[in-house]
């Protein structure tokens, strides 16, 4: 049988080596993907997602395979994005992961699967199975029950600077344009419509411009057009730019 795309290569001539290569890239090539739909499902339509993966980073938040340093490490850029980019930064901040609630997340996974291991072995040696939501317990046990807590209700230490961050975030280096009304489309003079204007000796400015014979130039509609494809598309619609910090 032959691979499909790969003109010529058959199942039986691919080695181990080979086979991993194509694993790992299909890996890589959707792991973009996964991190896009499922910060979508978190954030919706006011989703900055360059925002997001840095805020994501494990090198940014401390996090080194299994160890947790709580503090930044290797070749991670946020000391100096905080100096030169300063909105960036708090964007950043904005989207960075609850730590606690991925380390209780993890706890409750490891418990789970412990517990189904344990179950799995109680059968197969024809026990009595512990019962469900719990593990059995040795003479050693104490009379102390160590409880993991929920994921859920892990509070954020970052909680009241992301409070006060969201209205910057959502608001901050978004395109200027007013919310747009039931079917209204993107123009040139709902969205560039300033380019005609401006301020001079204190007084605004403008040209008298025909709208009926106006034509936009090529750059001009590729950046209207645009605003249709951003991942905070809805945000712009709702007119989040056109709005004051």
């Amino acid at each position: 049988e032959r691979f499909r795309g790969l003109p010529g290569l058959r199942r039986s001539t691919m080695t181990a080596a080979e086979a991993k290569f194509f694993a790992d890239g299909n890996t890589h090539r959707t792991v973009l993907y996964d991190a896009l739909q499922g910060a979508k499902a978190e954030y919706g339509g006011q989703l900055n997602f360059s925002a997001y993966r840095q805020g994501r980073d494990r090198q940014y938040l401390g996090v080194n395979g299994k160890n947790y340093y709580a503090k930044p490490w290797g070749n991670d850029s946020s000391n100096v994005q905080a100096v030169l980019n300063g909105p960036a930064y708090w964007k950043r901040v904005y989207y960075r992961e609850n730590i606690g609630a991925r380390f209780a997340m993890e706890d409750a996974e490891a418990a789970q699967r412990k517990a189904q291991a344990e179950a799995a072995e109680a059968m197969a040696s024809g026990m009595q199975p512990p019962p469900s939501g719990g593990m059995r317990r040795t003479q050693s046990d104490t009379a102390l029950t160590k409880i993991s807590p929920d994921p859920a209700l892990v509070k954020d230490s970052y909680a009241h600077i992301k409070d006060n961050m969201k209205p910057f975030v959502e608001k901050q280096g978004k395109p200027r344009i007013r919310a747009m009304g039931a079917g209204e489309r993107f123009t040139f003079f709902n969205t560039l419509g300033q380019k005609y204007h401006m301020k001079a000796g204190g007084k605004n400015l403008s040209w008298d411009v025909s709208k009926e014979t106006h034509r936009s130039s090529k750059n001009e509609m590729n950046w209207i057009l645009s605003n249709y494809f951003r991942t905070d598309s809805q945000a712009i619609i709702n007119g989040a730019g056109g709005e004051g910090v």
